[in-house]
């Protein structure tokens, strides 16, 4: 066998991932001895994180020859209760009613007062690193401008109720 060099290994990668005829699913995934692009196992599940925005996101596919089922989701934070920031709380609520509403429910707020950012797609290709790009920057853009908005919102009203000073305690009846 002969050994490939990093600029053989980098084009075979490239040619892999670019060339939608041969393009291979994704999984774990290496280089012979050759330099060629080969899978390492089968066993059809992809799961991975990353950052977006200053959210963590999470993306699970199962991958079955010619099927792909993926979920993306990431929890937005948390509502703050009314008693602690009631303006703040009202706003978010604002923002996150008309995001879910906008994305056909992909925005919403768990019974554990979580507010939850998910989608799940399904479709009749084998999943390849184009596709999975593909699938995941179309679910990021279309939220962009509401992930941009309740970050500002969660941000400036902090930012406002760090200035007020704390509440006066009061003295117990007499």
């Amino acid at each position: 066998m002969a050994t490939a060099s990093s600029a053989e290994k980098t084009k075979a990668l490239v040619d892999s991932a670019t060339t939608p005829s041969t393009a291979m699913p994704l999984g774990a995934m290496g280089l012979d001895g050759d330099g060629q692009l080969v899978r390492k196992n089968n066993d059809g599940l992809i799961k991975f994180t990353f950052n977006y925005m200053g959210y963590q996101f999470a993306v699970r596919a199962e991958v079955e020859p010619g099927h792909t089922r993926m979920r993306i989701h990431a929890v937005l934070g948390h509502l703050p209760y009314t008693a602690e920031a009631p303006d703040l709380r009202s706003n978010m609520r604002a923002v996150v009613h008309e995001a879910g509403r906008a994305l056909g429910g992909r925005i919403s707020i768990t019974q554990e007062q979580r507010i939850l950012f998910l989608d799940e797609f399904n479709f009749d290709e084998t999943l390849t690193p184009q596709s999975l790009l593909t699938k995941t920057v179309a679910f990021l853009l279309s939220a962009k401008p509401y992930l941009e908005l309740l970050a500002l919102i969660a941000g400036a009203s902090k930012a406002v109720y760090a200035l007020l000073p704390a509440p006066a305690a009061q003295s117990p009846a007499e």
